[in-house]
This record gives structure tokens, C-alpha cells and sequence, in this order.
């Protein structure tokens, strides 16, 4: 399993961060659906809405310590 962890200084052109809530491009190959998960809504994570493959998590926000990551 892949993991990428955003970082709260910076953010890729295919992952932002603002507050609880996060967006994510799903990285499985022939998926590329953007999707966004919130630290209070989805507690366990949130699974890529097209192909179910990647879960992206939220855990705070970034300007308090929080951490945002997906999986693969």
C-alpha cells in the first residue's frame, strides 16, 4: 500500500488543504477523480467515490497541527 501525506506549508497541483477539509486526486492508475474528504464528516476516512481503491483521511487542520493523507 502507497501513502502520501500533505504537507501544511505546500501542496501539489493535484492535493489542497483549507482548514478541516482536504481534496485529493485519486493517484489509481485510470481513476483521476478528484475528491475531497472533512476531518469532521468522514471520522474513518473517505474512499474514492469512482473506483473505492484509495481512502483519503483528515485529522484536525493544517494551520493546528492536523495531518491530511491518502492511500493506495
Amino acid at each position: 500500500m502507497s501513502k502520501k501525506e500533505l504537507d501544511s506549508n505546500s501542496q501539489g497541483i493535484e492535493d489542497d488543504w483549507e482548514g478541516n477539509n482536504a481534496a485529493f486526486t485519486c493517484p489509481v492508475d485510470d481513476c483521476g477523480k478528484v475528491y475531497i474528504v472533512s476531518s469532521l464528516l468522514h471520522k474513518s476516512g473517505r474512499k474514492c467515490p469512482k473506483c473505492g481503491k484509495s481512502t483519503a483521511y483528515a485529522t484536525g487542520s493544517k494551520m493546528k497541527g492536523g495531518i491530511a493523507n491518502i492511500e493506495w
